[in-house]
Formats: structure tokens, C-alpha cells, sequence
């Protein structure tokens, strides 16, 4: 039998192995870039030659032009789309002149200067890019249902009539839908990930004993915030952003906290600091869990006020990847969202309330009945 210290040593010996001949036989491909084509925005697409201009003075001077639309039942949703994409088509004209035509595809830049960089860009940047190219495959069949839909055959005509029916402005609604796509594959990925662990933490709660239950919760709890921890660190890796990496700190701290509750003590004789471990009861469980969900709904509240197409919240992306709608900004669907995570939070919240009034009502008896009985023990230190 191998002990514990043999097998954390047989473990990074096997992933130092596995990392070590994916750096010599393995050289990690991007997924593809262009998840829509400018085939199924014009169906008689030719590309334009590089340098080609015109695109890009009718972009400028469309600020100058009255916008005449189709009164359709899209067309307040398509006065925004359509705005949005002018805004976006003109900072790139501005900053990326032919980038509608690039050469060569603009190279990923991964870091891999340390070894430690080395060590990690072998060993997980192939299976990421799989995932990344399931998250683009699912993607890309939920933009061509989308493309067949009304909403998009009326924002369809809205364009090309403003921009022009030829190849380059078929170039610019492809590219715009790619970038946005692009942006919502970390999206999918996570989304299925959290839908996973919910899934599994649902099961693990409802097949619990009701003297388990608390207990269970308890796990869930901290589980979750680990959890919120890894993606954390994982997004501060991959974006080498200092925001994110602190609150991956913060979201671990509350995680150790949750699984190791614990309470500091200086004597009053020796001012030594003592840290004590101590068990949650259930009233402190049902506050972490209401806290819990109450900082999710902040979340979401955030994005639903703070979104917008030209830098969309993951909110706003999940939308998308659903309806395959990279164009218009689902403003309804999201308060939608925001009024059923109220409603939630609404009922967490009573739930929270009735659970810690029933145990204060417990705890009254339990002082009541010692009383009467001073030998008679409660149920905590039973």
C-alpha cells in the first residue's frame, strides 16, 4: 500500500512525465477564429482586395446620414444593433485600417517566459483549446438557427441598406458576430461548469438526511467558494489581470473560513493571541448561505445595469450563446433574469428569517428545559 506522501510523489512525477512529453511531441493549435462566414451574410460573397477604402469612408461619414428603417416589430432593437456596430466598425477602421483583410492571423500571445509558465502552457493549453473549440462549434450551429429567424432577416435588410450590399460590408457583420462569439466561449465553458457543480450540489442536498441537512449545506457552502476561487485564479492566469487574482484571495479566505471556522482570543493576563477552531451552528450556516446568494444577486443586478454590446458582461454573452443573437442587446431577456434572481433572493430570504427564528425558539426551550432540569444536557453538547 502506498502511503500519502508516496502518492503526491507518484502523482507529480506522472504530471511532471505527461507535461514533459507534451512539450516534445505536442504543439498546441488555436481553435478557428471565424466562427460566422461572410458566405452566410451574402451568399454571393468574393473578398475585396486589400486597401480597399470604401468600406471605411462610408462608416465615417454614416454619422452625417439620416437612418431610414422599416417600421418591423425589431426596429427599435435594430437602431441600437446597428448603432453599435458603427461605433465598433469606426474605432476599428481607425486603430486597424485593413483589418477586415489581414495577412496572416494575428498569433495568440501565451505567456511561457518561466519555467512555471512552461510547465502550465503544456499542460493545459491543448485541452484548452478543445474546449474552446466545442464552445466555437456550438456556437457557431446556434448563430446559423438564429440566421434564419425574422429578427435577424429584419436587422439583415436594415444593414445592407446601410452600409451597402457588397462583400466588404458582408466582411464587417461576419467579423463583428465572430469577435462578439469569440468573446462568450470562455462564457459556455464556464456556464456548463457551474451548471455541472450546481447540478451535482442540488443532488447532494436533496438526498441528505434531515439531520444531515445543515451539515450538507455547510459543504456545499464552502465547496462553492473554492470553486469560485479556482476560476478566479484560472481567469487571473489566463488575463494576467491583479484584480482578479484578489479576489480569488478573498473568495479562498471565505472558503477556509466556511471548512475551518475559527475565532481569535488574547488572554488578558499573557495578551497572547489564541486562534480556536469552533463548529458553525446552524444559525451562522443559514447566514453564510443567505450572504452567500445575496452577493450573487448584487452580482447580476451589476451586469444587468452596468451591460452593454460594446463591452458585454458574461451575462449578456450566456443570452447570447443561447439565442445565437450577437446583434441586438437583450435588454429584456435580462431583466427578466434580474427580476427572477429578486424574486429568489426574495425567498431566500424568508427562508433565512424563519430558519433562524425556529432555532432561537429551540434554543429558548433548550434553557427553559435546564433549568427545570439542571442535569439535562442540550443537543449542541449532547
Amino acid at each position: 500500500m502506498f502511503s500519502k506522501v508516496n502518492k503526491v510523489s507518484a502523482i507529480l512525477i506522472a504530471v511532471t512525465i505527461v507535461a514533459a512529453l507534451l512539450a516534445y511531441f505536442v504543439k498546441p493549435q488555436a481553435p478557428m477564429s471565424e466562427l460566422v462566414s461572410p458566405k452566410q451574410e451574402l451568399p454571393n460573397y468574393q473578398m475585396h482586395l486589400p486597401g480597399d477604402t470604401t468600406l471605411a469612408n462610408r462608416v465615417t461619414k454614416s454619422y452625417g446620414i439620416a437612418l431610414v428603417l422599416v417600421s418591423t416589430p425589431f426596429t427599435q432593437k435594430n437602431v441600437i444593433a446597428l448603432d453599435s456596430i458603427r461605433s465598433w466598425a469606426r474605432e476599428k477602421f481607425q486603430t486597424e485600417p485593413d483589418f477586415l483583410h489581414p495577412v496572416a492571423l494575428e498569433p495568440i500571445n501565451e505567456r511561457r517566459h518561466t519555467f512555471i509558465e512552461a510547465f502550465t502552457y503544456n499542460l493545459f493549453t491543448a485541452p484548452r483549446y478543445m474546449l474552446e473549440d466545442l464552445a466555437g462549434q456550438f456556437l457557431q450551429g446556434q448563430i446559423a438557427r438564429f440566421h434564419d429567424t425574422r429578427a435577424y432577416a429584419s436587422f439583415r435588410q436594415s444593414y445592407f441598406d446601410l452600409f451597402g450590399w457588397d462583400a466588404d460590408a458582408a466582411a464587417l457583420l461576419a467579423r463583428y458576430q465572430s469577435d462578439k462569439a469569440l468573446l462568450a466561449e470562455p462564457v459556455v465553458l464556464w456556464a456548463a461548469f457551474w451548471f455541472a457543480a450546481l447540478a451535482a450540489a442540488a443532488v447532494y442536498l436533496i438526498r441528505s438526511k434531515r439531520s444531515q441537512t445543515y451539515m450538507r449545506l455547510q459543504t456545499v457552502l464552502y465547496s462553492t467558494w473554492f470553486l469560485l476561487a479556482f476560476g478566479y485564479i484560472a481567469r487571473a492566469w489566463i488575463e494576467n489581470r491583479v484584480s482578479v487574482l484578489c479576489s480569488a484571495v478573498i473568495c479562498a479566505a471565505i472558503a477556509l473560513y466556511l471548512k475551518y471556522p475559527f475565532t481569535i482570543k488574547v488572554e488578558s493576563t499573557s495578551g497572547q493571541v489564541i486562534l480556536k477552531t469552533r463548529l458553525l451552528d446552524v444559525t451562522q450556516i443559514v447566514l453564510a448561505a443567505w450572504l452567500s446568494y445575496s452577493l450573487f444577486a448584487i452580482q447580476v443586478f451589476t451586469w444587468t445595469k452596468t451591460s452593454a454590446m460594446d463591452d458585454p458582461d458574461p451575462l449578456t454573452l450566456l443570452i447570447c450563446c443561447i439565442s445565437g443573437n450577437f446583434v441586438h442587446d437583450p435588454f429584456m431577456t435580462k431583466k427578466i433574469v434580474a427580476r427572477v434572481v429578486a424574486l429568489v433572493w426574495l425567498f431566500v430570504s424568508i427562508w433565512a428569517a424563519r430558519q433562524t427564528l425556529a432555532q432561537d425558539q429551540i434554543e429558548a426551550e433548550e434553557k427553559l428545559a435546564s433549568l427545570n432540569n439542571p442535569l439535562a444536557l442540550s443537543r449542541w453538547e449532547k
